[in-house]
């Protein structure tokens, strides 16, 4: 007889994630769920998101602390996450604002339906 196990998808998600690795600027440090866009002298790294409209183009799926080199880490580049578990920049404070950040990639944000 064989067990059966309800799949219970994460809380942050609300649509179906892709992942892949890519390459991380030296220097960065950030927490899991971080938006990243390209690096403005690098754009083969990822960096933080600037808070600029349509930058973001993947969100970090891990915690990355820098190594003082390139690293490759795991990153979102498609799927659905709940706004209030993003770990949005400081100076991004209003729904409008995180709902763009993402504006022309294959990553959205929203709440609950």
């Amino acid at each position: 007889m064989s067990e059966v196990t309800e799949y219970v998808p994460d809380d942050y998600l609300i649509g179906a994630p892709v992942t892949t690795r890519a390459t991380i600027k030296a220097g960065e440090t950030f927490p899991a769920r971080t938006p990243l866009m390209f690096d403005a002298t690098d754009t083969a790294a990822l960096v933080k998101w600037d808070g600029t409209p349509g930058k973001a183009v993947a969100m970090s799926a891990r915690n990355v602390t820098d190594t003082g080199s390139d690293q490759l880490s795991t990153i979102y580049t498609q799927g659905g996450f709940r706004i209030g578990f993003v770990n949005w920049p400081d100076t991004v404070t209003t729904e409008k604002a995180k709902r763009a950040a993402f504006l022309g990639s294959a990553v959205y944000v929203d709440d609950e339906y």
